[in-house]
């Protein structure tokens, strides 16, 4: 192997790949990335087993090769050089990485044991990015963190015609949103890890794509998403995902309408004493607004009153403060409508004007009087 390439070009393309490096390898050789120069192209990949990437870049190829070095180590020796162009070498077993002022070399491994990628069609299936990126931001942060019920540490994607749904939820709270798309696209269900469509957006943000390609490889049950030069695998998540709908409450008996600032203010506010009493602040509304509430004995106990519009009974009740924040950081316009029927009741987020499709539930925590 030997080629001259542009080192921004390079370091920008591993900034991508080396976060598909595992982090806690199954296998030694997953700490490694996978170099490849044919074409004029030098193809660098990356996997963790659960996702991977590909990523092309143009390359002045002398001699074609394939070789894996330690992922980490060789993006932030990447990362530091100054020079407009690097030529990378391999001799023997090292691969040795020249400029005008640097020169190093890096231990290497062979890529029969790097794992392959599943070859694919290229799909005709495009989804409009810039229209599907804020949605996916809505949605995702729902999903859970917690390994042992993999199911619900994926987002449930729906593709109905001319229409897509995005479900998330950890038992806790729910996101879901439902996406007009520009074309009818063939009917299609799946459960994707949330860490993927964070990917996604990632990848499609810094490299500006305006749509994002998917193809299903049914065989290797698994997704991959087509960009400029760069392919995202990932498995799909097998399991039943909960029926969502029928915790949705049909009615309500008191309705919120605050503006999202004001009261992301206050929860804020009221953040600073709910830390050590398990994260809890109160909502208790009035004639012309909102009081937020929180104590922890230890420390002490505040309250905020804040200007709302209150429809139907007064009611008490209480949420964990950062599932609060996340969805109002996350939320569409600038009002929010809370609907409750009750203290032990969901509450139900929704946008006044901006985002009809979108909905959030919040289960409230039971509180001792």
């Amino acid at each position: 192997m030997n080629l001259v390439i542009i080192r921004q070009n390079l370091s920008k393309v591993l900034s991508i790949v080396s976060r598909n490096i595992s982090s806690r390898p199954q296998l030694p050789i997953l700490s490694n990335i996978l170099l490849e120069a044919k074409n004029n192209t030098l193809i660098i990949s990356a996997t963790n087993l659960e996702s991977g990437v590909t990523c092309l870049i143009n390359a002045k190829t002398k001699q074609e090769g394939i070789i894996t070095v330690p992922g980490k180590l060789f993006t932030e020796y990447i990362s530091t050089l100054t020079s407009d162009k690097l030529e990378m070498e391999l001799l023997n077993t090292k691969l040795v990485i020249k400029t005008d002022k640097n020169k190093a070399s890096f231990s290497t491994a062979s890529a029969t044991d790097f794992p392959s990628f599943s070859s694919f069609s290229k799909s005709e299936k495009n989804l409009p990015f810039n229209k599907i990126k804020q949605s996916i931001l809505r949605v995702v942060f729902a999903a859970s963190t917690d390994e042992t019920r993999p199911v619900l540490t994926g987002v449930k994607v729906i593709i109905s015609g001319k229409k897509m749904k995005l479900i998330a939820t950890d038992g806790y709270r729910m996101s879901t949103e439902e996406i007009g798309l520009p074309t009818t696209l063939e009917d299609f269900q799946a459960i994707l890890p949330a860490q993927t469509l964070i990917e996604l957006v990632r990848i499609a943000t810094e490299t500006k794509e305006e749509e994002v390609g998917f193809s299903i490889i049914q065989k290797k049950n698994q997704i991959v998403f087509t960009l400029t030069n760069i392919n995202l695998y990932s498995r799909l998540i097998e399991g039943e995902f909960p029926n969502v709908e029928k915790i949705i409450p049909q009615g309500f008996k008191t309705k919120i309408t605050v503006q999202k600032d004001d009261l992301i203010q206050s929860v804020k506010t009221a953040a600073l004493f709910a830390r050590g009493a398990a994260n809890i602040v109160k909502i208790k509304t009035e004639e012309k607004g909102l009081w937020l509430s929180a104590n922890t004995p230890q420390i002490g106990e505040n309250q905020d009153f804040v200007e709302a519009k209150i429809e139907g009974e007064n009611v008490e009740t209480a949420y964990n403060y950062r599932f609060l924040l996340d969805i109002l950081n996350n939320f569409p316009g600038d009002e929010v409508v809370i609907e409750t029927s009750g203290p032990l009741n969901p509450g139900v987020f929704r946008s006044v004007s901006i985002n009809q499709s979108f909905l959030h539930l919040i289960m409230p925590v039971r509180v001792q009087d």
